[in-house]
């Protein structure tokens, strides 16, 4: 499903992030990024989200290159792509609920009011949302922005999860059952990538792992622990 080739890619000042990586993901998998600050956790997630084409190299997903896409087959492979990214990308003036509307019309054009309105319901009594619905997402604390985020993701139920970090602004219990809830997701049959350097999370819920270091993947087992 997802096959990263020889994949280089550098920031725009031209530093090199990622280094001749190659990772193979297959449909069903739930796989960690590993890694510590600077490793290229999240250069490696924003390419498989087909934020960003790399530098050198390919990036296939559902057997196509990203490189080849056009602007038309991007919007529809996001359809596909639940992306939970580290900076949240709300829309301040919009109520949690409009937020998570958005979402759900875009990978879910012909559904019927009545599924999203269940949907919404379970999803937000999930993430402790549900006092909190018709609130501006500019008047969230951090931890409740980024909870809205990963209903926004969630709530489309897509074929792949790429996650960056989704518990970094969380207390440890709300850590663990949104863990839980990407574990669910994943037992349906989606595709689960989750970047994070939360060393209990990984021991609690073993997955295959990819280590980054330096731009470089260094394993594709747990000895990062």
């Amino acid at each position: 499903m997802i096959q990263l080739t020889n994949v280089t890619q550098n920031f725009g000042s031209g530093v090199p992030v990622l280094h001749g990586v190659d990772l193979k993901i297959a449909k069903g998998e739930f796989v960690y990024v590993l890694g510590g600050s600077g490793a290229g956790k999240s250069t490696l997630l924003r390419l498989i989200a087909t934020e960003t084409t790399p530098r050198e190299g390919e990036v296939q997903l559902f057997g196509y290159s990203t490189r080849n896409l056009s602007s038309d087959q991007v919007s529809r492979f996001r359809q596909s792509i639940g992306y939970i990214p580290q900076d949240f990308r709300l829309i301040g003036d919009l109520t949690v609920e409009e937020n998570i509307e958005i979402a759900w019309k875009l990978g879910n054009s012909k559904t019927q009011l009545q599924d999203l309105t269940l949907a919404m319901q379970e999803v937000l009594g999930k993430l402790k949302l549900t006092e909190r619905r018709k609130v501006r997402t500019d008047r969230l604390s951090g931890g409740e922005a980024q909870r809205v985020s990963i209903a926004r993701a969630l709530i489309r139920k897509p074929e792949i999860l790429i996650a960056d970090e989704p518990t970094g602004a969380q207390d440890r219990e709300m850590s663990w059952d949104i863990i839980q809830l990407l574990h669910q997701l994943h037992l349906s049959g989606s595709t689960v990538i989750l970047a994070t350097h939360d060393r209990e999370i990984v021991r609690k819920l073993r997955k295959r792992c990819a280590v980054l270091k330096e731009g470089q993947l260094r394993a594709e087992d747990a000895t990062w622990l």
